[in-house]
């Protein structure tokens, strides 16, 4: 919301022998905050009207033309290219010794041989923001107005030179989201009454009655819908000053209808909306709930699709208007409009922000509906508009106002005593004083033994109970001048969750290894999951759909950290990066049915990717790769550093390639995934491979997780070593003849690695040799070749019959 000081100046009067920034800092404290002020034309100087007395062409040049301009006291003579300018009219003159925004300075000068005295100026040059200028104003000199005095202040004449307040308003004070509630403040705060606008309209012969039916089918979306009809309208341009104070309060004027229906929605707060009459059916404006399947074209000519949720004012055949958001293309005013209707109407909030963000669709009115209205200002709201377009000379109004009123808004009535309040805020105000503060505001105070009662003005919908009242006092009375005390409360010490240092101790075992942690949105697409391999009817595709999406790559909440990390690839390697290691721990989302009607599970994930060099060239070494034992490592260092003691087993999760991918159990839960990604995933992303990946699943490994590690003692004897050497089928896993062998290796088998590979002549076809070190001790003394015999035959047996195993 914006507001500016000469525009207020019209509601009260203002002191201006204060600076604009101490009423902004008086505003702020009172709750008010003024987020920018704006000096509007602070830095023009010597810019004068002037009228175009006489044009020729420039001798010595074919794209300019020499302007003589009267200056009110003087001519002068000016060679400008504007295409734009003819004579009799009256412009901007920035003369020698001028300044203009941006530090520019004008002086006296020779353009292609012929002198020129200053220099005409665009709307654009003295400040004004191309997105609040007519079309043609735009591009060329600015026309001032015909009865524009000439040889005067131009910056002053048209208003530039003003002071615009830029306020940062709390959504519940809807009330300060126009002139009429701000000029409220100024007045309270200034210790003045405010000066509202005095409204009269000439009606006409013709009536309303008969010509216009209005209809209200959803009460509870819409309580109130007012309407008058202007005919004999004559559609142009809004006088000067109303385009000026609608530019300040960053809206782009239109045309006098349309300007009307804004100022008025500054002026008061409360949304309008006109209609061509003879472009509604039936004549019926009808306040009613969208119909399945029905569609509207909206006035920035996109067609929409509507919901049965949505309210909508149609006439008898079709939508014209979605409710408080925005009109219908088909039935807005042109230049070729004679009769307007214009509405007025109070809708519940809710449904209206709901309606906008389902549309994507945010409006000036729309923020004042979201926040609430005053019903009981949409009549008066109408005869303003009425009475500027008569003003302007624009309409007559036709006699009469169609007013359906069936919710009417309730008067609250709040009980308070001036000991609750003073014990509420920590002060000792008099009741009196208090009284006087919430009169100042609106409020009328009755008084009943020692409770006094206040009946809050229709405008503030923002106080329904005692402590609001106590904060109205509060403010106005002066937050500097209530004595601040420090709270009595119990204090806890703040400690940290199990879940938390869990998430903490895991990045740091990731980051020490190198990777870098980052940070993505939680949206994803279906088309992500096509890309990854994940089947159609893969539970992954069983995601949250996103009413209103920031972008339509993104419309599900994802099931999977995947896409996320894959994105970054994609862009890292765009900007030439060979080296991405990176990871992130967060939530994915998996509704428990579809459509969503209870909250949905989030988990939390780790997930990680490795792609490139894990060294990088240094002479006499070589750059190394990133590989499958690289992930495996992490997962390892991971669940090691948990206390996790867990059996490692082949995956065939879809996005990784066969072969080369693991997971690591307990029982028949997974805890984690890895591996290297799909060689068609690496196509369909169209990056360079090889790229792998790990997911890492957060709840099932915190009911396994022992941060304290076991004790043991060192061994005080020594241990007894025996290598195993044994041909296996080339089908069989290392993980299934590692278990076999720890299961078998009895109480004395302390570890067991692999370290010898080998296929040749030697070893038949589709057999390998694998060499395995077993490791035996006892804590009780030193074993001999005898104590360890019986597990050893034990493990070559399992072997031969479990994995077709033989001692070579």
């Amino acid at each position: 919301m914006k507001s500016s000081f000469e525009w207020m100046q019209d509601y009260v009067t203002i002191d201006k022998s204060r600076t604009p920034q101490e009423f902004a800092d008086v505003l702020t404290i009172a709750g008010i905050p003024v987020e920018q002020v704006e000096y509007w034309g602070e830095d023009i100087q010597n810019v004068i009207t002037g009228k175009i007395t006489k044009i020729v062409p420039h001798p010595n040049a074919d794209k300019l033309v020499i302007c003589t301009l009267n200056m009110g006291d003087k001519e002068l003579t000016i060679v400008t290219g504007a295409t734009n300018v003819r004579e009799g009219q009256i412009v901007p003159v920035a003369v020698h010794g001028a300044h203009l925004p941006g530090g520019v300075k004008i002086k006296k000068s020779k353009l292609r041989g012929e002198t020129s005295e200053g220099m005409l100026c665009s709307a654009h040059e003295l400040g004004l923001d191309d997105s609040l200028l007519l079309p043609e104003e735009r591009s060329g000199i600015w026309i001032l107005p015909e009865d524009t005095p000439v040889g005067v202040d131009a910056v002053a004449q048209t208003g530039l030179r003003d002071v615009v307040y830029e306020y940062e308003l709390t959504p519940n004070r809807a009330d300060c989201f126009s002139m009429v509630g701000l000029s409220r403040e100024f007045a309270v705060l200034s210790r003045q009454e405010a000066k509202l606008p005095q409204v009269e309209v000439q009606e006409g012969s013709e009536k309303i009655d008969g010509k216009l039916k209005v209809t209200i089918d959803d009460s509870e979306l819409c309580a109130r819908y007012a309407a008058r009809m202007f005919y004999n309208v004559k559609v142009g341009k809004s006088p000067f000053w109303m385009q000026q104070r609608l530019r300040k309060a960053g809206v782009r004027p239109i045309n006098n209808v349309v300007d009307v229906t804004n100022y008025v929605m500054i002026e008061f707060g409360i949304p309008l909306h006109a209609y061509d009459y003879d472009k509604l059916a039936g004549h019926e404006l009808i306040a009613r709930r969208a119909k399945k399947g029905e569609k509207i074209t909206t006035l920035d000519q996109v067609e929409r699709q509507l919901t049965e949720n949505m309210l909508v004012i149609a006439d008898a055949e079709k939508a014209s208007c979605v409710a408080g958001v925005m009109g219908g293309f088909d039935s807005e005013v042109t230049e070729e409009t004679t009769t307007v209707v214009l509405e007025c109407a109070s809708f519940k909030g809710s449904s209206i922000r709901k309606t906008g963000r389902a549309l994507g669709l945010r409006s000036e009115a729309s923020a004042r509906f979201e926040r609430g209205l005053d019903s009981e200002g949409c009549v008066h709201s109408l005869n303003r508009a009425a009475q500027l377009l008569q003003q302007m000379g624009a309409c007559e109004v036709a006699a009469g106002v169609i007013d359906e009123y069936v919710r009417p808004q309730e008067v609250r009535r709040i009980d308070f005593t001036a000991q609750r309040v003073n014990d509420f805020l920590g002060t000792d105000i008099s009741e009196e004083n208090m009284i006087s503060i919430l009169a100042t505001l609106g409020f009328t105070t009755e008084k009943h033994d020692k409770v006094l009662t206040a009946v809050v003005p229709t405008w503030r919908i923002d106080c329904t109970e005692m402590p609001d009242i106590a904060e109205e006092v509060a403010r106005i009375y002066g937050y500097e001048n209530i004595q601040s005390t420090r709270p009595l409360s119990n204090i806890s010490e703040g400690q940290e969750g199990f879940e938390h240092a869990v998430r903490e101790h895991i990045s740091s075992v990731l980051s020490r290894s190198g990777l870098n942690e980052t940070v993505t949105f939680s949206f994803m697409s279906a088309d992500s999951l096509k890309k990854l391999l994940f089947k159609e009817d893969d539970a992954h595709y069983q995601a949250v759909p996103i009413l209103n999406p920031i972008t339509e790559e993104f419309p599900l909440m994802r099931t999977t950290l995947l896409p996320s990390l894959m994105d970054v690839l994609v862009r890292n390697q765009a900007v030439k990066n060979d080296r991405v290691a990176i990871y992130e721990i967060a939530s994915t989302y998996r509704p428990k049915s579809l459509p969503v009607t209870e909250l949905v599970d989030e988990n939390r994930e780790i997930t990680g990717l490795l792609y490139g060099n894990r060294t990088q060239a240094s002479w006499p070494y070589k750059a190394e790769g990133f590989d499958f034992y690289d992930v495996k490592g992490l997962m390892e260092a991971v669940l090691t550093s948990l206390g996790i003691h867990a059996q490692l087993r082949a995956s065939d999760y879809a996005p990784l390639h066969p072969g080369k991918a693991a997971e690591y159990v307990v029982g028949d839960t997974v805890l984690c995934r890895f591996g290297e990604l799909h060689p068609q995933c690496v196509d369909n992303y169209d990056v360079a491979g090889p790229v792998y990946v790990f997911e890492m699943y957060l709840k099932d490994l915190l009911p396994l997780i022992n941060l304290i590690p076991d004790y043991h003692k060192v061994g005080k004897f020594p241990a007894l070593t025996r290598d195993l050497a044994v041909l296996v089928p080339v089908s069989a896993k290392h993980a299934d003849l590692l278990n076999i062998i720890r299961e078998k290796g009895g109480q004395y088998l302390e570890g067991v690695h692999l370290f010898d590979v080998y296929s040749g002549e030697q070893v038949p076809r589709g057999f390998v040799s694998l060499a395995f070190a077993l490791t035996f001790r006892s804590a009780e003394g030193t074993l001999s070749d005898a104590d360890i015999q019986q597990p050893v035959t034990d493990i070559l047996e399992e072997l031969q019959e479990k994995a077709g195993a033989k001692l070579r």
